[in-house]
């Protein structure tokens, strides 16, 4: 799928670079396995390090495993390279998206989608001028929302009854205004300030929840630490807004 533009660091370290320059030279050439080879290489002389665990999430995402490649790149967020985590953020969207291509059940595929365009605003959070991210968010959003609809069909109504929630209050409208004029200016405590006194007062407010989440989540990333939480998968409707 030639949309999914997927980014290639080659990380530029000092002595002990031999694995790692003879990595990113077969990576250079498309021989995965051999780049892979050598990057692990790398990695028993210096194993704490988050750069080399994004040259090797990348492969092993070149290579087609996805689990392996998630892991690894959820573990080079912890990079003190802004540009590292941006885009491992936004690769961890591919390797979630390509997942998603590959389960046999619906609702496994709908979920890595949506895991998906979550890593794809979180690297857009990072860069808010992110075109390659905001392209894949569109585009997936897309599938999700085809997948979605075939799926409902097979829905029973009580099942449909239960997923709706009332509207949202006014109050609750405006917050998500303001918050997320904060988030482009950069501005994550003050968004999250904004958003949590009305998700605990308001119940209309529930759908406000991922919101809160993924500026949690930005913050810990931009302080290099990883997510406290995985991403809360069960209310991404009203986040992407294909619903």
């Amino acid at each position: 799928m030639r949309f999914l533009t997927f980014m290639m660091l080659f990380l530029a370290m000092q002595v002990s670079a031999r694995p790692l320059d003879k990595g990113n030279k077969f990576y250079q050439k498309e021989e995965y396995g051999e780049a892979l080879e050598q990057y692990l290489a790398a990695r028993t002389e210096q194993p704490d390090n988050r750069l080399l665990s994004y040259n090797i999430g990348t492969t092993y995402y070149q290579l087609g495993q996805y689990d392996n490649a998630i892991a690894e790149l959820q573990d080079a967020l912890r990079a003190g390279d802004s540009a590292v985590v941006r885009q491992a953020a936004f690769n961890l969207g591919n390797a979630h998206y390509r997942q998603g291509q590959g389960a046999q059940k619906p609702a496994d595929r709908i979920a890595a989608w949506r895991e998906a365009i979550a890593w794809y605003k979180k690297a857009i959070d990072l860069q808010p001028n992110y075109e390659n991210s905001k392209r894949n968010v569109e585009i997936v959003m897309r599938r999700l929302k085809e997948e979605l609809d075939k799926n409902k069909q097979d829905q029973n109504p009580e099942d449909q009854d239960q997923e709706e929630r009332p509207p949202m209050s006014e109050a609750a409208k405006a917050a998500l205004a303001r918050a997320l004029q904060l988030t482009n200016q950069g501005a994550y405590y003050e968004a999250k300030a904004v958003l949590e006194p009305v998700i605990t007062t308001d119940d209309t407010a529930e759908p406000l929840k991922p919101y809160l989440q993924r500026i949690e989540d930005v913050i810990d990333i931009s302080e290099g630490r990883e997510p406290a939480r995985p991403l809360d998968q069960s209310n991404h409707e009203a986040e992407l807004g294909v619903i």
